[in-house]
């Protein structure tokens, strides 16, 4: 009841959007119905793709938006696509299409989707369409967007802000850390669709992420009957690298039933070389290492997907999803340490040999019911997931004394075993009122609990012994309670938004072996509001406000040390605090495509990670800490260039500028540092079939928080030649051609002075095949979407008309 008391408040505010409708049936020369044909709405003034519609089997479609004028496109393959202006709610009758005369037997009509595209509210990476992204990983994929920057140690940001939320077809994974990127790495990109850029989410949305969402969209049956598609891409950098993917589809007019099934298999190296000093305030040398490590790092990944969709009436639709990923890797590592007094004297040599085995695995299901009322409509989700990851892990070190002679001899042993249970229950509600106002409301509970069990054992000249510094237990607790409400205003040039989303979080962390436990309970408010004006038919302004929280990662908050070496652990966190950052955003878009934004965000307990000295120890402690304020200005531009008819090309700029004010383990740290990265993506039709697409990406230097990253680019080229009367692709890559594509950087902050260099198998080739098979003729009804994808579409269309 206390609950339901704090957020009765968000739930009442008499708001609502109205709806023109706009009728009409689709036939062809012969009058005959042409089903499922395809019609798009879009905004006169710039041309902005409003909403998209499907003709039912007999032709006859309904599309709704607010009110306004339009641009209606019915359009269906192998027919000549009609146009007609539209303003206010009518039927428009029989629309009938004419054949394509272009279109004859024995020829395909293709239209390639640009790699970067500038939509309302966001920016689309269209990878299915790349063939620079074969052979690829997701995490891959990713540092080659738009603003979208993976370090040194695979943590994301966008627009230089960490806190990034990620996101799997409208699903938050809630994953953080290295749980996080062990996914990404893990999904191959020939089951990924499009990456989707959101950097100012409405109040419909969690809070959770200051920096935005990137919604990761997998690949999914678009057309009617049954059909499907084979990749196999064979690929080699270091070492040989595997890739397949299999996607089946079967959809009829009230079911749709889909599958998907990948495999990616391949050893990548790695190779880390690091010079470290511990100095004293006077920055005089008390001790120094040398270390090169060098690491193959074998990875197995099993992806299926089974989802069934159905239309349960006129105006019900059921949907059931459930994915799983099966995930086996290893580290393969020799570390060489060589050990130095304050004189530069040789104090010991080691080398520790490194073999870990890990299984990592998610099973995930989700439950979506939807209904639309006469003027409303109600959506249901019910998710459920569980991870668990195992880990078998030896670490076998050696020491040499300066003279030559052998030393102590230590055998590490660990097993690590975890699990990560999480449910979540939303219930969205969207009600029109007026012609020109809506209001939406929405409930979302979720539940979280994660449990790590860490067991090591020292074994030094054949006696075997508990590591007590190592070995831990840590149970971790997690309920969020949600609500919102937010209200929608739309004129005939201007459009607004308001919103309010309250939660409640209660969380609970117990280090079993210390038997120490921690408790934090909190409510929060979090506005949002954004307004859209039309200045002309081509120039759109907006503007957008919002307050957003960051929780510390599951991961972050476990304090556990994880073995590196024996001069450098990974350790949590307990007592991290969550961020919290008010975001604003001007943004503005000439003719629909050229786009460029200019943001400012305030952190509070901003959540960061560096390198920090073990108290007095002569060893370094990967670890996040929070860093009192930090202010960050944004610049973000997208340019679509097409030079000639045969070549376009898309650039795309993203400038930061971050001041850090706070202590870091007991210094001051007060320092603002730029980050600039610029992306080009070229697209050359060379005929014949044939596609050449070049991409360039450069990040240039900036700090991390206590780090400096020195400037890392790459260049990548793709060959892409059609076969087999269409249904078959064959592309070609070479990544990251020059080898540049590694950071290098260092750490000169209280005591330490590390540099680094850390060596990535970038570089590589992968050949690709698709096979396209069954009946692909006819778009499909609309792909069924759970209720945080909707969300996603529904600010798509409406939060930045």
């Amino acid at each position: 009841m206390r609950r339901l008391l704090i957020f009765a408040g968000l739930i009442w505010c008499p708001f609502a959007f109205g709806q023109i409708q706009i009728t009409g049936t689709v036939v062809d020369e012969q009058q005959q119905p042409l089903s499922y044909a395809d019609v798009l709405l879009f905004r006169s003034g710039d041309s902005t793709l409003v909403k998209g519609f499907i003709a039912d089997h007999e032709g006859a479609f309904l599309a709704e938006a607010g009110p306004g004028a339009y641009r209606l496109e019915v359009s269906f393959l192998g027919y000549r696509r009609q146009r007609l202006e539209v303003s206010q709610s009518g039927d428009l009758g029989i629309i009938q299409l004419q054949p394509d005369s272009e279109n004859l037997e024995g020829i395909t009509v293709t239209a390639e989707k640009p790699f970067i595209q500038k939509e309302s509210d966001k920016l689309v990476v269209n990878v299915e369409g790349s063939i620079v992204a074969a052979g690829n990983s997701t995490l891959g994929i990713l540092g080659m967007s738009p603003g979208v920057i993976v370090d040194q140690d695979d943590n994301i940001s966008l627009n230089g802000r960490n806190g990034v939320r990620i996101f799997v077809d409208g699903k938050d994974t809630r994953l953080q850390g290295q749980e996080l990127s062990n996914l990404l790495r893990s999904m191959p990109s020939s089951s990924i669709e499009k990456i989707e850029l959101i950097t100012n989410p409405s109040a419909r949305y969690e809070a959770q992420g200051n920096a935005g969402i990137i919604n990761i969209v997998t690949k999914k049956g678009k057309f009617y009957g049954t059909n499907g598609s084979v990749t196999l891409t064979p690929g080699l950098g270091r070492y040989f690298r595997w890739e397949n993917n299999l996607s089946l589809n079967h959809r009829t007019e009230r079911f749709n039933i889909y599958g998907q099934y990948s495999l990616a298999k391949r050893s990548q190296w790695m190779k880390i070389d690091i010079n470290r000093r511990f100095v004293d305030e006077a920055d005089n040398t008390l001790a120094s290492y040398e270390l090169r490590n060098l690491f193959e790092l074998p990875i197995e990944t099993h992806n299926p997907r089974l989802g069934v969709d159905f239309q349960a009436g006129e105006h019900t639709t059921m949907g059931v999803l459930v994915t799983a990923l099966f995930n086996s890797n290893g580290s393969l590592a020799t570390n060489d340490i060589r050990q130095f007094d304050a004189q530069g004297g040789l104090v010991s040599t080691q080398q520790t040999d490194t073999d870990v085995d890990s299984q990592w695995n998610q099973v995930t299901g989700n439950f979506n019911v939807n209904h639309q009322f006469t003027k409303s409509n109600v959506d249901l989700d019910f998710d459920v997931a569980r991870y668990t990851n195992t880990s078998d892990q030896r670490y076998d070190s050696g020491f040499t004394n300066p003279d030559g002679t052998a030393g102590t001899r230590n055998l590490l042993t660990g097993l690590v075993d975890g699990y990560l249970n999480l449910a979540g229950l939303t219930l969205d509600y969207e009600l029109e009122v007026s012609d020109s106002e809506s209001f939406e409301a929405g409930w979302k509970n979720t539940w979280v609990k994660s449990d790590n069990d860490l067991e090591y054992f020292d074994t030094v000249d054949g006696t075997t012994t508990p590591n007590e510094q190592l070995t831990n237990r840590f149970i971790y607790d997690e309920n969020i309670y949600g609500a919102y409400a937010s209200y929608r205003l739309h004129r005939a040039r201007w459009n607004g938004q308001l919103g309010l989303r309250g939660e409640y979080t209660e969380i609970q962390g117990n280090q079993v072996t210390t038997d120490s436990i921690f408790q934090n309970n909190y409510l929060k408010l979090f506005p949002s509001a954004s307004f859209n004006y039309n200045l002309n038919e081509k120039n759109v302004l907006g503007l957008s406000v919002s307050r957003r929280i960051d929780r510390p990662g599951y991961s972050q908050l476990n304090p556990f040390r994880f073995f590196v070496d024996t001069n450098t652990f990974r350790v949590g966190n307990p007592l991290l605090s969550p961020q919290f950052t008010w975001l604003g955003e001007v943004n503005y878009t000439l003719n629909g495509k050229y786009y460029l934004a200019l943001s400012y965000g305030y952190t509070t307990d901003n959540l960061s990670f560096g390198i920090i000295q073990d108290g007095d120890n002569q060893a370094v402690l990967v670890q996040p800490f929070n860093v009192e304020t930090v202010r960050s200005y944004s610049l973000t531009a997208s340019l679509p260039i097409t030079v000639a008819k045969w070549w376009r090309s898309n650039w795309n700029l993203n400038a930061s500028y971050n001041e850090f004010d706070g202590l870091v383990n007991g210094s001051e740290l007060n320092r603002s540092t730029p980050i600039v990265s610029l992306s080009t993506n070229h697209s050359f039709d060379l005929g014949k079939e044939f596609r050449l697409q070049l991409n360039t990406f450069n990040l240039f230097p900036h700090y991390v928080s206590i780090t400096r990253i020195e400037e890392l680019s790459s260049v990548s080229i793709g060959l892409q030649k059609t076969v087999m009367d269409g249904k078959g692709t064959l592309r070609l890559n070479v990544n990251d051609i020059f080898f540049n594509q590694y950071p290098v950087g260092y750490t000169d902050f209280a005591g330490i002075d590390d540099g680094f260099r850390s060596y990535r198998d970038t570089r590589y080739a992968a050949l690709s095949f698709t096979w396209r098979f069954g009946k692909q003729s006819v778009e499909p009804a609309k792909r069924r979407q759970s209720g945080v994808q909707e969300e996603l579409e529904r600010a798509r269309q409406q939060n930045n008309s």
